[in-house]
């Protein structure tokens, strides 16, 4: 599954996730096989940031498109470069339909995007550096999550504190 949130799913999609496609799923012979490194994206999202590296073997449905690298490249960098805005806005400009319901964005347009092509090295120094920032910025959430959460536990103690009188207040 390719995501608008979070790009390409490592994890098989369960029934309960899958209702509308149950009976898709059945037949597989549409599917398509996708290797690790390839770049998927969703023809009908496309235009919405669905798009994204494959880390690990499988198949996607008929719907989405499969660009498979010519020689070595750090796919996650080209996941990071295609989910970012202007990207995205390109992806719209060159996606077809009469309204955003019924935009497709087809491979022949899809390759005449505008896209960066840094050395391999280049390429994985700007994944380590994405993912060392990502990492100590995700940090800082959980650490404010858990100082809200600690917050809003005192609140709570001190207002039944007051409630019940153990508190009292001039």
């Amino acid at each position: 599954m390719v995501s608008i949130h979070s790009g390409v799913s490592d994890d098989e999609v369960s029934d309960e996730e899958n209702i509308r496609g149950r009976v898709k799923i059945e037949d597989k012979s549409k599917y398509n096989r996708v290797q690790p490194s390839d770049i998927v994206f969703n023809m009908m999202r496309a235009w919405q940031g669905a798009i994204g590296a494959v880390r690990v073997e499988g198949m996607v449905s008929p719907a989405y498109i499969i660009a498979s690298p010519i020689g070595a490249i750090n796919s996650k960098f080209y996941e990071y470069q295609y989910r970012t805005p202007i990207f995205i806005q390109q992806m719209d400009r060159f996606s077809k339909g009469i309204t955003d319901f019924r935009k497709r964005l087809y491979w022949d347009e899809y390759k005449q995007l505008l896209t960066l092509l840094p050395p391999l090295d280049e390429q994985e120094a700007i994944v380590t550096h994405i993912e060392s920032e990502s990492s100590k910025i995700d940090k800082a959430i959980t650490l404010q999550q858990q100082q809200i959460d600690k917050l809003k536990e005192y609140r709570a103690t001190l207002i039944n504190s007051v409630v019940t009188g153990k508190i009292k207040v001039v």
